[in-house]
């Protein structure tokens, strides 16, 4: 892709993000579930196999909560927030070890999932940053060191 094409996409991504919520512009309620599942359909694939040792063999109850996180994260109604609170992503994320190699995982499992969901080139490149640093902020596999007094 050139640069006038790369400068153009993102030009044309602000005109739509002034009028619509990313939300929206990846087809609303049913946009968003269909990335989700997609996602939860991938981690079955042998590649993903260390990040799907770490959820429950019924995947449903995953799959709605990061429908609902994502849903109010893309600016689409708040239901994680209206049924369970203020998501505390790193909690919830603590009894796992989450290293680099999980990180990344989880991200090119996403990626595939936006992928196959039909996720606009724009769309999912603007995603991908943020969606990085959400998956970055859940390493932890180094968080028992810093917690640990010095001596």
């Amino acid at each position: 892709m050139s640069d006038t094409e790369v400068r153009e996409g993102r030009e044309q991504l602000r005109a739509e993000l002034a009028h619509h919520t990313i939300y929206e512009l990846l087809g609303g309620e049913q946009g968003v579930r269909t990335i989700v599942d997609r996602f939860y359909d991938r981690m079955d694939d042998e590649e993903f196999a260390p990040i799907r040792a770490m959820h429950q063999p019924d995947l449903g109850p995953m799959r709605v909560g990061l429908f609902e996180f994502l849903s109010g994260w893309l600016g689409g109604p708040q239901l994680y927030v209206e049924r369970k609170g203020s998501p505390c992503l790193t909690g919830a994320h603590l009894p796992f070890r989450i290293d680099a190699r999980a990180s990344d995982l989880w991200m090119r499992c996403m990626t595939q999932a936006m992928r196959d969901a039909g996720v606009a080139d724009r769309y999912r490149d603007a995603l991908l940053p943020a969606l990085q640093g959400i998956a970055g902020s859940l390493r932890n596999d180094d968080r028992e060191l810093r917690r640990r007094p010095p001596g």
